[in-house]
């Protein structure tokens, strides 16, 4: 009895033995499956120079920005060709607000001059002459209305224009003229574009130049105590210049010769 129980457990252990075996094995392949599964495993590449892409560009359009997309190839690494352009609603963005362009109102009085006297006491105006004599145009210096016309004392020819700028009076004075612009008269509104006359020697002159003069008051304005006449306008003018106004040189950039207003 004692031998067949021996028997029993011993063919038991043996078919245990076996059994764990062929376990082991088994998990030992599929272990060895499961790795060679993983390290076989082949990582598909994305080839970006075959993909179809989209290129954007910003596009004025009705006062706003609109975006265009365009369908491109690559036909080689990082480089794109435009298929076609297809406008898309994308987002109306205001426009920046255009710079206003400041509007000049300082002119020099000639096309062309050098300048060969500047302002002094006894003296205060710019002398003028120009490489084309008595050819050269004499121009307003700002817009205004011509307020005397007449040859003084020693027969120099002169025109005198009033100008209202930024809520200051100004008078504006060409003198030594050959002659005056044809249609010219007291009390024509005259632009900067509109000739007065022609460069001369009339007058106190020693050759043909312009005498011209620029002060911040209204001459021959009886409301007006500094200018109310010629001899007040001379003294107010050399007061001021004492004070450092010396006309037109103190309202714009007035250089020394040029060959454009």
């Amino acid at each position: 009895m004692k031998e067949k129980r021996y028997e029993i457990m011993k063919n038991l252990v043996i078919s245990l033995s076996i059994f764990f075996f062929l376990v082991a094995i088994d998990l030992s392949v599929t272990k060895s499956q499961s790795f060679d599964m993983y390290e076989s495993l082949e990582y598909e590449y994305i080839n970006i120079k075959d993909m179809t892409t989209m290129n954007t560009s910003i596009k004025n359009q009705n006062n706003g920005f609109s975006l265009w997309i365009g369908e491109t190839n690559a036909q080689e690494e990082n480089s794109f060709v435009v298929n076609k352009l297809t406008p898309v609603d994308f987002v109306s963005v205001r426009k920046p607000e255009e710079k206003q362009e400041v509007r000049r109102i300082w002119y020099l009085p000639t096309e062309q001059g050098v300048i060969s006297q500047y302002p002094r006491y006894g003296h205060v105006a710019y002398d003028i002459i120009s490489p084309r004599g008595s050819a050269e145009v004499i121009f307003p210096v700002a817009n205004g209305v011509v307020s005397s016309m007449y040859r003084d004392y020693a027969g120099a020819l002169i025109v005198t224009v009033y100008h209202h700028i930024n809520g200051v009076p100004y008078t504006s004075q060409y003198v030594h003229l050959s002659r005056y612009a044809e249609g010219l008269y007291v009390g024509k509104e005259v632009t900067i574009h509109d000739a007065l006359g022609y460069m001369g020697n009339t007058g106190r002159s020693y050759g043909t130049h312009l005498h011209f003069a620029l002060l911040n008051c209204s001459l021959y304005d009886p409301n007006d105590y500094n200018c109310s006449d010629l001899n007040g306008f001379f003294r107010f003018a050399n007061y001021r210049l004492q004070e450092g106004f010396y006309g037109l040189g103190n309202v714009m950039s007035m250089p020394h010769e040029w060959y454009s207003r």
